[in-house]
């Protein structure tokens, strides 16, 4: 099973949690492993720290779905990068469709 790391904007969106939640529900239907950072991180931890945890995680990981605000995101734009250097399959959130087995 693929593991599917799911990145979009944290700082600065109240809602995060739930977006996040939204898009690891939707990939495991798929036949995914999600792989969300939202609760991967306590909410007490700087910046620096969480993207450091973060990142691990991704690296664990088959590929990226990209929420569609990533964009407007500094550590999503950093996860984006890193990720597309190391070969890892980057895609937006809709491209990634039923998995195939």
């Amino acid at each position: 099973m693929k593991r599917i790391y799911i990145c979009g904007k944290v700082t600065g969106d109240p809602d995060y949690k739930k977006k996040f939640l939204k898009e690891e529900n939707r990939l495991f239907s798929l036949g995914y492993e999600p792989v969300n950072p939202a609760v991967i991180v306590p909410s007490n931890k700087d910046w620096s720290s969480a993207m450091k945890t973060v990142l691990r995680a991704m690296l664990l990981c088959d590929g990226v779905s990209l929420l569609p605000d990533w964009k407007k995101s500094k550590g999503a734009k950093i996860e984006v990068r890193l990720a597309r250097e190391l070969s890892i399959e980057v895609r937006d959130n809709s491209k990634w469709l039923k998995a195939e087995n």
